[in-house]
């Protein structure tokens, strides 16, 4: 395994200064390098490179996963309610309420019949 120039300097720095103060130790590191050179990783420690277009490399744990899908669902059906209202080829009006001494009716409607809005929407 290769690393940047930097990160390498300074794993050499700490090898070194572990020689100094740990000899000892460091020659238990070698003897156990020595031991292990011609061994591979094991299967778990093993990291395979994963190309940039593969799916794989965005995976995401499953309670993740399972947060994510329930937001964009939700998302979806608030964006399908909005689309619904806006689709809406005759807008129903709020109720007019005449204040005051009542000469006429206090309800005005001004949504369609259901013969006026046939075609519109859902129904019959």
């Amino acid at each position: 395994m290769s690393l940047p120039a930097g990160q390498q300097r300074v794993l050499d720095r700490i090898e070194d200064a572990l020689k100094r103060r740990e000899p000892r130790l460091a020659s238990m590191f070698a003897m156990f390098t020595r031991l292990t050179v011609h061994e591979g990783l094991p299967r778990i420690e093993a990291l395979m490179p994963v190309p940039w277009w593969s799916p794989k490399r965005y995976s995401v744990p499953g309670r993740m996963r399972a947060i994510v899908f329930l937001t964009l669902a939700a998302a979806l059906v608030i964006s399908a309610v909005f689309l619904g209202m806006s689709q809406s080829r005759t807008p129903c009006r709020a109720p007019i309420v005449i204040r005051g001494p009542l000469t006429e009716s206090t309800h005005v409607r001004n949504c369609p019949t259901v013969s006026e809005a046939k075609g519109f929407g859902h129904g019959p």
